[in-house]
């Protein structure tokens, strides 16, 4: 198994809103693994939104067999807050409303994390080619949505040595896993499905940051499933 860590700066900072958000949409503090995944695609599949999977459409990030996570770079300082944006609504109308113009759009509260300059890391846990990884590492352009753009500062790759046991971390990991000492804040992510139209179940995962100011802290967990990976561990299970 491969890893490779991602440092990425954020131009103004990201959102990735909470899975079935609406007419309120608070955002994570990290992206979570899903977005990572879909980052790491863009590269490869760059203009193809699409592709077929058992005869239903879906997105091609579902092809790649990777793990991820992220977590802020020590020096990171940011804030989070909800700004009002006027947001397409429709698609949560009953279905007698969705063509009626009055109900296309409405403000949102739309939570956002500011962070401009600042460097957001990832690790990806493949067993995908060093030179496909590291090519792709480097194309990530942006981290959910289309104006969250992100600069690849560096890439490092080398090899995941498994491990288990006690293991200190500062990146998110599933709350199934047992944490010894420290603080984390538990958020349900997407479950890993790419497929369109149907929503996919949601896992509850342990995100070990300070809220206010926004940054990073480590924790020590009892892992069954974990990677050493340049220094550090990421927590899978």
């Amino acid at each position: 198994m491969l890893y490779s860590k991602v440092f990425l700066k954020l131009h103004w900072g990201f959102y990735v809103s909470y899975p079935q958000a609406s007419k309120a949409k608070p955002s994570f503090y990290l992206p979570p693994p899903t977005t990572l995944v879909g980052a790491l695609s863009y590269g490869k599949f760059r203009g193809t939104d699409t592709k077929l999977f058992k005869g239903k459409p879906g997105s091609p990030a579902g092809e790649f067999k990777v793990k991820a996570a992220a977590t802020f770079a020590k020096e990171f300082a940011g804030s989070y807050s909800e700004d009002i944006v006027r947001n397409v609504i429709m698609y949560f109308q009953r279905k007698e409303r969705r063509m009626d113009p009055r109900y296309r759009y409405n403000v949102v509260p739309t939570g956002k994390v500011y962070a401009p300059n600042q460097v957001v890391k990832v690790v990806y846990v493949t067993d995908m080619g060093k030179e496909e990884l590291e090519r792709l590492s480097w194309s990530i352009t942006r981290l959910g949505c289309k104006e969250c753009l992100v600069s690849v500062e560096d890439v490092e790759v080398g090899e995941a040595k498994a491990v288990k046991g006690r293991v200190k971390t500062p990146y998110y990991f599933p709350a199934s896993v047992k944490v010894v000492s420290g603080r984390v804040e538990n958020v349900d992510f997407w479950e890993g499905r790419y497929g369109w139209g149907s929503s996919g179940n949601t896992v509850m995962y342990s995100v070990p940051v300070v809220g206010y100011p926004l940054r990073t802290r480590e924790v020590e967990v009892e892992a069954e499933e974990a990677y050493e990976v340049g220094g550090e561990y990421v927590v899978f299970g």
